[in-house]
């Protein structure tokens, strides 16, 4: 298998955990912050789909965007409700779908800059976006068991 077929498959999965987390979750729960958080998590998951979007468009002209342009306050602040947090999100992993399959798979190799000023691949900044994703999941699904819901929402299933 390709990395870049593997990247593709990364990405479905990590994909289809987080959309049934989401699923799984009332407007009520999304909405609201649960024990010491001071955001709730539309705005996290609402995260997860900018970056996701912003390394779409990173990864395919990282010669013409500046890597600490990638969202603002307002933009996140914005979004307040399941649906527009799930748009995003769906929006997010679309766009870096699209953008990998773009892709040669020797531009995989090619290097860009992190956020943090370190050189790394675009393989590896893929990997970072869909890391923070999953992350962003944990984070969700932290919120979940704290509320009493003790479910893995996608286990037993098979990915797409």
């Amino acid at each position: 298998m390709s990395t870049k077929q593997a990247l593709l498959n990364f990405l479905d999965e990590v994909e289809y955990m987080i959309i049934k987390d989401i699923e799984a979750s009332s407007e009520e729960f999304l909405t609201k912050t649960v024990g010491t958080a001071d955001r709730p998590p539309v705005q996290f998951l609402a995260e997860v789909g900018i970056f996701n979007s912003f390394t779409a468009r990173y990864i395919q002209s990282p010669e013409t965007i500046d890597p600490l342009t990638i969202e603002s306050n307002a933009e996140l602040e914005a979004v307040d409700t399941k649906r527009k947090a799930n748009i995003l999100v769906k929006k997010g992993f679309n766009d870096l779908r699209k953008a990998i399959t773009n892709l040669e798979e020797a531009d995989l190799t090619k290097t860009v800059t992190a956020q943090w000023g370190v050189p790394i691949t675009i393989a590896h900044y893929i990997l970072h976006a869909l890391g923070h994703s999953m992350y962003h999941d944990g984070q969700l699904c932290q919120n979940q068991l704290i509320a009493g819901d003790d479910k893995l929402h996608w286990s037993g299933e098979l990915s797409p």
